[in-house]
């Protein structure tokens, strides 16, 4: 998996769960380039920190 999604990451997928969500994330070609688990209340704080990172 990619340490830096910036240049890689196409498509985040969220598994929605009660307590915890999962996040995968996809290149341009289909190949897995992120992955985390998360609790719900770190969602928003989450795609914030990727939005910086692929924005920055």
């Amino acid at each position: 998996m990619a340490k830096t999604y910036s240049d890689e990451l196409m498509s985040v997928g969220v598994d929605i769960g009660k307590d915890i969500f999962h996040l995968v994330g996809f290149d341009h070609d289909g190949h897995l380039v992120l992955r985390k688990k998360i609790k719900r209340l770190a969602l928003v704080a989450t795609f914030k920190d990727l939005a910086r990172l692929l924005w920055s």
